[in-house]
């Protein structure tokens, strides 16, 4: 994974949008990310492991706190970035759950986390992969780089303070790097698959075993012999025992039926007297019945009157509606003629006011001819005030024209002045113009100079430095040297040793052939030397040597670096003479003082040239403002007479007009005070007029009103008179005494139908009871009432013979089926147990080598990672060595582990100073993360070369260097260029300013008030 460009908005420390173009950088850069304190540097690694994994590479803070305090509501935290994996690129954009506004209102909601991610194809927007679920987002991520966001951290970006967490961790941890990273999986699926499969075998061979244990428990037998007798045994047993069986059960359905025979006969004649008795009762009710007869005809004759006594109530209801009508127009009749007497005075009274509104109007008209000559005074005042304001500017405009006049002479003046001293300054000061150019130069290459006097020490100490280590790398490969040839001395006496214990007395000896052995050579088992020991002091030997060579050549190199240093400088002093012996500082004051009086020369030339521009532009100006001044000055004299001429008017205007209206708001409250009198007249009258037409025509109504309601009444009497006759005839015509005797025998039409209904079903019930009676004393009359006890006694007996009989045939049947069944199960359960054993003969043994359950228990997936480790530690080794000048190696520590606890991962140091190993965890901080930084390096080598692996070619460093000392630093710095070379980006965040003065490439972290911005520099 390489990155591309990462875009930043409302993140961190980062108030607004950050764009970082890392394709700026160049291809494979080796860039610093440099800033102060809390400015926001881990919080660009932070925002590419967001936009990845939507986690921080600490895993100390949620994504929700990483929004910025300082940024505005309405923008959204989010993070896109833009990287490559191998031949394709892609783009993620991921954003936290957050507080926006509201789109509508006050107030904010909750804008939930989503993610974003395409494939860039090289199209307008990309091929869309994840449309917004943030699951689906990591997962894919997850797919494509082949990390999950722990590994991520520990493999491609070491954190601030977690650099050594990859190192300190323990094999089953490093089991999982290592094998996501070299994908592995396939060995740990096939050491699951392994034991699963044998696991599987064992469980089946167990099951079956319990299973024969199981049925011969269940069959209460010790042995498959017992089974094979006892079927023997029960066959004949059963057959007899079926036959007593089949006889026992004609005889109990034999009983059976006649008891149920005797049980249907008892059933008739019990029907017989129910049927008889409920006849009886049935016939009881009959006097209640005939009285509900008469009670229907009785409602039935009272229904047939109904219409004619509902025509009476009706008519009775009507007519004393319309009295109630006749009195109420009585009393409005009444009513409307007083107010009409009324309305006839008011109207007389408003006649006789309103003759005053012809003399009212007669005054309004004299009043409005004097609003004529008002407004001509208002406009004649305003002209006139208008006039004195344009006759007053005029004056004012010529006054300020002639004062301008003369500012402009008295400027002109000024400036011809100094364009004199100006051109007597220029003349001193153009002499120094000439040999600034000259001593310009020779700076530049006295500055050259000084940079490789500093260059020089500095390559004196680091070829001091390089001698040392070339002397201390001699020391140690002489000491290497001798250990082996000690070593060596001691493994041949131990081979001699052991030769001599083969030896055979007059046998001939395999080195000199003698067949005497005065003296054959002894040695203990603890003095004897092994292969694998001999091998290590020389492979020890062996990187010794190397380290020496590595040593020389740096010593050599330096050397010429010096040489090259001392012959450049030695040019430059030759051309720039005397200038090289003299301080640099005195040089740069000259060259300063020579800058400043060009600088001033330059200044007073272009002040000149201003100069003389304003004196040529004074002099246009003062030509036109002389024809200016002639004509305000005869503007002026023409709008002074306008002015009179306006006050004459006025004066003449105000000698027409009476002196008390000369007030325009007088007269107009004047005509606003005569036109109300006149309103109020004409409205007196015209409303009493309107009052008086509706009285009269109230009181016309009224009168119509009573006039209909009284013939109304005559009317309605006779109609309900004649109604009331023709009830009383039907009433005497009916069966009823009074009304009350025809209202109580009224019924409504559902009681009369459930009334009938009662008299139908107690018909009904009679006529089907008298046909059931008859039919069964027809059917009972030869019959007599059996005895069931009897029949229940005898059925008792056959049934207790048939469950006695088949209880005796179950229990043999039941045994028999048993151990028949459980010898076919005993059969089949051998046969396949065979099966499984001989499987279980070849999987159980692969699953325990390939799970470590022999030997030194090492899994078939921690031997091919052990191998892996190898790799990775000879690549970070060689790192270890440089940078801590030849003092550390990582090995991989080969000691079984304690307990059940997983082993074979584990890592080591090698101390050259002291000949020893001991753990990683012993190491200083400086030495953590160098070992750290080394093991980070290796490892991206050898997963790089293997094919199919993940591609490792990023590496995000946050601090640590602050730990090592200068020349540590150094060794550092070069390893990390020779990683660059071969084709990785590295970032490095940092304070030490060493690095910011070696680092070409940076991205500056500048922090401020409103949050952080970031600067990329490039050279």
């Amino acid at each position: 994974m390489k990155p591309i460009k990462l875009c930043l908005q409302a993140f961190g420390p980062f108030s607004g949008t950050e764009t970082i173009d890392f394709s700026r950088l160049g291809d494979n850069p080796l860039f610093l990310i440099n800033g102060p304190t809390g400015a926001g540097k881990s919080s660009l690694l932070d925002a590419i492991c967001f936009a990845l994994y939507g986690q921080t590479t600490g895993a100390e803070r949620e994504p929700a706190q990483m929004r910025c305090d300082y940024a505005a509501a309405e923008l959204l935290t989010e993070v896109t970035f833009d990287f490559s994996l191998g031949d394709k690129a892609y783009r993620i954009r991921r954003a936290p759950t957050q507080q926006r506004p509201k789109a509508r209102g006050d107030g904010t909601t909750t804008q939930q986390a989503e993610a974003q991610l395409w494939r860039l194809d090289g199209s307008a927007n990309g091929s869309l992969m994840v449309a917004k679920k943030v699951n689906e987002a990591t997962d894919e991520i997850e797919s494509l780089i082949g990390l999950k966001v722990e590994q991520f951290r520990q493999v491609m970006v070491l954190p601030q303070g977690k650099f050594r967490d990859l190192l300190m961790a323990d094999s089953k941890e490093r089991e999982k790097i290592f094998g996501q990273l070299f994908q592995t999986q396939v060995y740990k699926r096939i050491e699951e698959r392994l034991k699963s499969q044998a696991a599987g075998i064992r469980q089946a061979v167990e099951q079956h075993q319990n299973q024969i244990k199981g049925m011969l428990q269940s069959a209460e037998v010790n042995s498959e012999a017992e089974i094979d007798n006892e079927i023997g045994n029960l066959t004949p047993q059963r057959q007899l025992a079926a036959q007593a069986k089949q006889v026992a059960n004609q005889v109990q359905a034999q009983a059976a039926r006649a008891k149920d025979q005797a049980i249907a006969l008892i059933a008739r004649f019990d029907s017989h007297t129910s049927t008889q008795q409920q006849l009886t009762a049935k016939q009881a009710e009959a006097p209640i019945i005939e009285a509900k007869q008469q009670t229907l005809q009785r409602a039935v004759t009272a229904q047939q009157l109904q219409p004619t006594h509902q025509q009476l109530q009706q008519q009775t209801q009507e007519l004393s509606a319309i009295e109630t009508q006749l009195n109420q127009s009585i009393s409005a009749q009444a009513q409307a003629q007083q107010d009409l007497v009324t309305a006839q005075a008011q109207l007389t009274e408003a006649s006789s006011a309103h003759a005053e509104v012809d003399t009212l109007k007669r005054q309004q008209l004299e009043l409005q001819q004097y609003q004529g000559l008002i407004q001509q005074l208002i406009q004649a005042q305003t002209a006139a005030e208008q006039q004195q304001q344009v006759a007053n500017a005029s004056q004012q405009r010529l006054q300020q024209q002639q004062q301008a006049q003369q500012q402009l002479v008295e400027e002109q003046q000024a400036k011809e002045a100094q364009v004199v001293q100006l051109d007597r300054a220029l003349a001193s000061l153009a002499d120094k113009q000439v040999s600034l150019h000259t001593l310009q130069q020779q700076l530049q290459q006295r500055q050259e100079l000084e940079n490789l006097r500093n260059q020089y020490r500095q390559l004196a100490q680091q070829h001091q430095s390089a001698e040392q280590q070339l002397a201390q790398q001699q020391r140690a490969w002489e000491t290497a040297k001798h250990a082996t040839q000690q070593l060596e001395l001691r493994w041949h006496s131990g081979q001699a040793a052991l030769l001599a214990q083969q030896l055979e007395q007059d046998q001939p000896c395999p080195v000199c052939g003698s067949t005497n052995h005065p003296a054959a050579a002894t040695a203990s088992e603890a003095e004897l030397i092994t292969t694998e020991q001999l091998d290590s002091v020389r492979t020890i030997e062996a990187q010794a040597r190397d380290q020496l060579q590595t040593a020389k050549e740096v010593v050599d190199s330096k050397a010429r670096d010096l040489a090259d240093n001392r012959q450049h400088g030695q040019k430059l002093a030759e051309a720039i003479g005397e200038l090289a012996s003299q301080p640099l500082g005195d040089i740069q004051a000259t060259f300063e003082q020579l800058q400043h009086a060009l600088a001033e020369l330059t200044a007073q030339q272009q002040t000149k040239q201003a100069l003389s521009q304003r004196i040529e532009a004074i002099k246009q100006s003062l030509a036109a403002q002389g024809e200016t001044l002639g004509a305000l000055s005869a503007q002026s004299e023409q709008d002074n007479h306008c002015y009179l001429e306006a006050r004459s008017r006025v004066a003449h205007l105000q000698q027409q007009l009476p002196e008390v209206y000369r007030d325009p708001l007088a007269l107009e409250q004047a005509l606003q005070a005569l036109q109300q009198q006149i309103t109020q007249l004409q409205q007196t009258l015209e409303k009493a007029q309107t009052d008086a037409a509706n009285a009269r025509s109230q009181a016309d109504k009224a009168s119509s009103r009573h006039e209909a309601r009284t013939q109304q009444h005559q009317q309605q009497s006779e109609q309900c008179a004649a109604v009331d006759s023709a009830w009383q005839q039907a009433l005497l015509a009916s069966p009823f005494g009074s009304i009350e005797d025809y209202l109580q025998a009224r019924l409504d039409q559902t009681q009369q139908q459930a009334l009938k209904a009662e008299l139908d079903h107690y018909r009904s019930a009679i006529d089907n009871l008298s046909g059931a009676l008859a039919l069964l004393q027809q059917e009972l009359a030869d019959k007599t009432l059996p005895d069931l006890v009897v029949a229940d006694a005898t059925l008792a007996e056959a049934t207790e013979q048939f469950n006695l009989a088949d209880g005796q045939w179950r229990e043999l049947d039941k045994r028999h089926s048993q151990l028949t069944d459980v010898k076919g199960k005993l059969d089949q359960a051998h046969s396949k147990n065979a099966e499984l054993e001989a499987q279980y003969a070849i999987y159980g043994t692969l699953s325990d080598v390939a799970n470590g359950q022999t030997g030194d228990k090492i899994s078939l997936q921690r031997f091919v990672l052990s191998v892996l480790l190898d790799d990775v530690l000879i690549q970070a080794s060689q790192r270890l060595s440089l940078m801590s000048k030849g003092r550390y190696q990582l090995v991989r520590k080969e000691d079984r582990a304690k307990g059940n606890k997983a082993s074979g991962l584990e890592l080591e140091v090698e101390d050259g100073y002291f000949g020893s190993t001991r753990g990683v965890a012993t190491l200083s901080g400086g030495e953590s993360f160098m070992a750290a930084l080394a093991l980070a390096l290796g490892l991206s080598d050898v997963v790089q070369s293997y094919a199919g692996g993940i591609k490792l070619d990023t590496l995000f460093i946050d601090e640590g260097f602050g730990s090592l000392d200068p020349e540590s630093l150094e060794l550092a710095i070069r390893t990390l260029i020779d990683l660059q070379a071969s084709g990785r980006t590295i970032g490095i965040i940092s304070h030490v300013s060493e690095l910011k003065e070696q680092m070409a490439l940076r991205l500056d972290v500048v922090s401020g008030r409103q949050g952080s911005q970031v600067r990329t520099v490039t050279g």
